[in-house]
């Protein structure tokens, strides 16, 4: 039997070992002509990232990121980072970071060679799960979805704590969502789940809960069904 210091430390370890994705917006694509990106997924995430961050450079200079707009870019990081095996948490939480650790010198470059726009098409194509009209809906109320709402609002809130975000009133709303499905968590995870795996159905969940859509829209859908007053 595990106590509940143990099992919430347990579950951050396992969701909340993603520290360098911050910082992030996305823009409008321009007139820039096409490009191609290449067919690993995680150096297309890693320009798609670049991109992102050369365009919210252009479009807020020293301010900070709007909420939406960061989601959208920080979405492209979350999709290739969850791409593959998931079995090892730890090395899901390192391609997440690689990402993002890559996307300084990428940044540069964007905003020298004033190129970003130019993605923005194929990195639509190429990760449609963060275009604004891809997410249809929640599934249906089953513990994993529960866990799934859960991982996600937890990786998001530690990503944009360390990041510049703008202010916004959701934020409020999604910690007190977060703790409400960790309790659920706890109690619904452990009687049937061993220690050893915890991290692996973290990471698992959060696979599946990125590719609902983009997270703003998916936090909202969790908020509607699982917060209570």
């Amino acid at each position: 039997m595990h106590g509940k210091p143990h099992r919430t430390t347990t579950w951050y370890s396992a969701a909340l070992g993603i520290t360098a994705c911050a910082g992030l917006t996305l823009s409008g694509c321009g007139g820039a002509p096409a490009v191609q990106l290449p067919a690993d997924r995680t150096e297309s995430a890693s320009l798609c990232y670049g991109a992102t961050m050369a365009l919210a450079q252009e479009k807020v200079g020293k301010g900070s990121v709007p909420l939406d707009t960061a989601s959208q870019a920080l979405h492209f990081a979350l999709l290739a980072g969850t791409d593959g095996d998931l079995d090892d948490p730890a090395k899901v939480v390192a391609r997440i970071e690689r990402i993002g650790t890559r996307d300084k010198g990428l940044q540069d470059r964007f905003v020298a060679d004033k190129n970003a726009a130019s993605y923005t098409g194929p990195c639509a194509t190429a990760f449609p799960e963060t275009q604004a009209n891809a997410f249809k809906g929640l599934p249906p109320d089953t513990r994993d979805t529960r866990i799934q709402c859960y991982v996600l609002s937890t990786v998001v809130l530690q990503i944009f704590a360390q990041s510049d975000i703008a202010p916004d009133p959701r934020t409020a709303t999604w910690v007190k969502l977060n703790g409400q499905l960790e309790q659920l968590s706890n109690s619904e995870v452990y009687p049937a789940e061993d220690d050893d795996h915890i991290g692996e159905i973290a990471m698992r969940a959060l696979a599946k809960a990125v590719r609902w859509g983009p997270p703003v829209d998916a936090m909202a859908a969790c908020g509607d069904r699982y917060l209570k007053d």
